[in-house]
């Protein structure tokens, strides 16, 4: 549908300018195929460039989006819940989950699906599943935690989560995209604000 819009857009304005330049051609004393050419060379190049920018614009504010998200999940991933020296013996709690909201907006609307960003691309991919994969284990603990067990044994499920391959996995790739953002997307370091978790003890 996106092609077949397109093609209605510009077949009209490319027909006309090169009826245009043949029109010229027979009467080059006449001016008017010429400011009617370069009226219509004005248009096509314009709607190009409004695309364009367009475009920019939205693949700048992914950028500093997907910035933001990765300095929160820092922020979230570096909780003091996350510890399990810090916890209270024998009392479950909550714990923040990873935001990937915006990863999947980006993967949803193919914003870098281009071939200069094809490593992006794929990390986010990469991010989604690892986020996911974290955030069911968070799951999984809290609802092990919530059936009257132990205090040692609460203890241990949170130190196993700790050093889990979900945990280490999450806070290593995400402190990966942060870096690689900041160095291959300089003009994607803008302002940005981290979320803060709140917190449900």
């Amino acid at each position: 549908m996106k092609n077949l819009v397109t093609f209605i857009t510009f077949f009209p304005l490319l027909l006309g300018f090169i009826l245009a330049a043949v029109w010229w051609t027979r009467d080059e004393k006449n001016l008017e195929p010429i400011l009617t050419g370069l009226g219509l060379l004005a248009t096509i190049t314009g709607i190009f460039g409004e695309r364009w920018a367009s475009a920019n614009e939205k693949r700048i504010e992914f950028l500093r989006a997907l910035l933001n998200e990765c300095r929160s999940n820092e922020v979230i991933l570096s909780d003091s819940r996350f510890n399990p020296n810090s916890h209270k013996p024998g009392r479950p709690i909550v714990f923040p989950r990873l935001i990937i909201s915006v990863t999947e907006t980006a993967i949803a609307s193919d914003v870098f699906a281009e071939r200069q960003d094809r490593e992006l691309f794929s990390l986010l991919h990469q991010w989604r599943h690892t986020a996911n994969e974290f955030n069911r284990r968070l799951d999984i603990t809290e609802l092990r935690t919530f059936t009257n067990l132990s205090a040692q044994e609460i203890r241990s499920l949170y130190e196993a989560l700790q050093e889990s391959k979900e945990f280490n996995e999450a806070l290593n790739l995400t402190q990966h995209i942060t870096t690689f953002l900041k160095s291959k997307y300089p003009k994607g370091n803008g302002d940005s604000e981290v979320l803060t978790p709140s917190r449900n003890y």
